[in-house]
């Protein structure tokens, strides 16, 4: 159906935009950790930030959703997220950057939920998985992101220059793509009844599975992206320019695994997928720790993108198709819990670095991935 086709094309385009926001931030950290004079510990307490509007914004969006649209609050919240890219670039010390990393963080996790109750809609609409494509465009908007944020940090681009152009292009294109997004019928299709009755996340298990799986996910994808090259250049005596190959052979993988994903869903169902993407995953998890040289721990981290790429569009889908509870609550819960895991393994897997080795502390995010083995019984019905 034509509409379909273009609330496709529309989430998709919002998909980049999120990823690209977020990879653009991320580029310029080091110039503005230098230029508010901050050391590393300041720096961590002002990243928390992010996190900590990310997970405030989960908690209420689904209301807003209900109460707007999906399509609405794409809209807006990446409008928001655009013009809050830019704060971290006038921010003149510790509290303002904590601040607007905040406000960042935020918009993001209120588009994070409306843009996954949306590709869950239109996946439905489909009639067939789609989801682990669009999800696809995430990763390519981070890489171009990237790849932008290097080339203006090579040319010594002043950041609020930077953002601000990422910030039109970004919040316009959002704009734009949300005009051709589902309406609120999509988003209530499978909403239950009594819409007033209170939701608890403990009375639906199967979305608790869902969450944990996510956590699982999450959890190991940031412990590649925070210590695999660290993991490389002193345990495997990687140089500092092949150190940052893991995470970017990671990445690589997960974005070839999500635009491939969806063929392989639709051969061998979710919960089939979700089992044996964990094993890949959990594999190449094991392998990158075991590793006997720098090259074939960067192939092992390839093969665990390949892995994790379908998981969280599997659980995405699964929440936003559960019986019983609106799309967009179950989504903002399974991502809370995914969440908790991203932003809890850095801490984690360097606290048990710290008392053992870093080997055995990424030995860690290996066993969660091989944990979704058996919690995908559980979404399974």
């Amino acid at each position: 159906m034509p509409e379909l086709r273009s609330a496709r094309r529309g989430v998709v385009i919002v998909f980049f935009v999120y990823g690209a926001v977020l990879a653009t931030w991320v580029s310029r950290i080091p110039l503005i950790k230098q230029e508010l004079g901050l050391d590393t510990a300041e720096l961590s307490v002002a990243l928390l930030g992010s996190p900590i509007g990310l997970i405030t914004a989960m908690q209420f969006v689904s209301r807003l959703v209900e109460r707007w649209t999906s399509a609405v609050v794409v809209r807006w919240a990446a409008v928001a997220a655009s013009v809050s890219m830019v704060l971290p670039s006038l921010a003149w010390n510790l509290p303002s950057l904590a601040v607007a990393l905040f406000l960042l963080g935020f918009s993001l996790g209120s588009l994070d939920i409306a843009m996954n109750t949306q590709a869950v809609a239109i996946e439905r609409g489909y009639g067939r998985p789609i989801m682990s494509g669009i999800h696809g465009m995430y990763s390519v908007g981070v890489l171009i992101g990237a790849g932008v944020g290097a080339l203006a940090a090579h040319a010594e681009l002043d950041p609020l220059v930077h953002f601000s152009a990422a910030a039109f292009v970004l919040g316009a294109s959002g704009v734009v793509a949300s005009r051709s997004l589902l309406g609120a019928e999509a988003d209530t299709e499978h909403a239950p009844d009594d819409t007033d009755r209170p939701l608890r996340l403990l009375s639906h298990p199967g979305l608790i599975a869902l969450g944990v799986i996510a956590f699982c996910c999450f959890f190991a994808e940031g412990a590649v992206d925070d210590w695999s090259g660290v993991y490389l250049h002193e345990e495997q005596g990687a140089s500092l320019g092949i150190a940052p190959l893991a995470a970017a052979a990671c990445g690589a993988g997960m974005a070839i695994g999500r635009f491939g994903g969806d063929a392989v869903i639709a051969r061998f169902g979710r919960p089939a997928t979700l089992w044996r993407s964990a094993l890949v995953a959990g594999f190449g998890m094991t392998l990158a720790v075991l590793a006997p040289s720098p090259g074939v721990a960067i192939a092992a981290y390839f093969v665990l993108g390949l892995g994790v790429a379908t998981i969280v569009p599997i659980a995405f889908t699964l929440a936003g198709t559960a019986p019983g509870v609106r799309p967009a609550w179950a989504i903002s819960r399974v991502t809370t819990l995914g969440y908790a895991g991203l932003f809890a393994s850095p801490p984690v897997v360097g606290l048990v670095a710290q008392a053992t080795n870093l080997a055995v502390a990424l030995a860690i995010p290996a066993v969660l991935l091989l944990l979704i083995v058996p919690l995908s019984r559980a979404t399974r019905g």
